[in-house]
């Protein structure tokens, strides 16, 4: 009789462990299910080819030859757009996005200085330069080109633009003989808030690209001198240059 009970006592004893064992470890599923899902179930949204995709760059294009009587007379190689952005595509399908780019810009032209000159005036200056700050927003549509992975792959941007030009400056530098009256060998001048330049501008852009970098080109419609002031040439429409997204 006692051995039985020992017997009996040790299966009771056994059975409890196992079905403890079993409790402990459905209870510890359900939290692990319930409180830490696994992350390959989360579908992600945002990408360089996902749903969403946000990211910033800068880019500089330098002004091309407007090959126009009435165009302005500058130093190319010296006069550019330098911007910095922030940029939103959004994917519509795998080969075709719509996005939005909010920016601002520096715009530089460099003043021929030579017996032609007219533009702002006729005074020759050692240096002379004009600059355009600028706000702007950009809408666009990509085209893709190949198949890829999560990565921006080869690309086509298209869109149309419009700048608020909130700043204008023109900056002039000229070197003086020390018996001059004014006693200074380097004279600086500038002048803000230029009125014969237009507050705003607008155009076409389009950049074609491969992952972090594009090649792109600006073509502003607008004049940026104002209608009234009939005797200054315009300035260069077209732009050309490159840009690098930084993500």
């Amino acid at each position: 009789m006692v051995q039985l009970s020992k017997n009996n006592f040790n299966m009771k004893t056994l059975i409890f462990v196992i079905f403890s064992f079993i409790a402990f470890n459905v209870t510890a599923q359900n939290v692990l299910l319930t409180e830490y899902p696994n992350n390959d179930t989360i579908i992600p949204k945002k990408g360089p080819n996902l749903k969403k995709f946000y990211f910033v760059y800068i880019g500089y294009e330098a002004f091309a030859d407007n090959f126009s009587d009435n165009s302005a007379n500058i130093r190319n190689r010296a006069s550019g757009r330098t911007s910095f952005g922030f940029k939103f595509k959004r994917k519509i399908t795998n080969f075709w996005a719509l996005g939005y780019d909010i920016n601002m810009s520096s715009s530089t032209f460099s003043i021929k200085q030579n017996s032609q000159k007219t533009f702002p005036s006729v005074v020759i200056h050692k240096k002379e330069r004009l600059m355009i700050g600028g706000l702007g927003v950009q809408i666009f549509t990509r085209f893709n080109f190949d198949r890829r992975g999560n990565t921006i792959g080869k690309y086509l941007d298209i869109g149309g633009y419009i700048n608020w030009n909130y700043t204008s400056q023109h900056f002039t530098k000229d070197f003086t003989n020390p018996a001059d009256s004014s006693n200074a060998l380097t004279i600086k001048t500038t002048e803000s808030q230029l009125n014969y330049f237009e507050n705003y501008e607008y155009g076409v852009k389009a950049s074609l690209g491969s992952n972090h970098f594009a090649i792109s080109a600006t073509y502003r419609i607008s004049d940026l001198i104002k209608s009234k002031y009939v005797i200054y040439p315009e300035l260069p429409k077209l732009s050309i240059g490159i840009y690098l997204a930084l993500f």
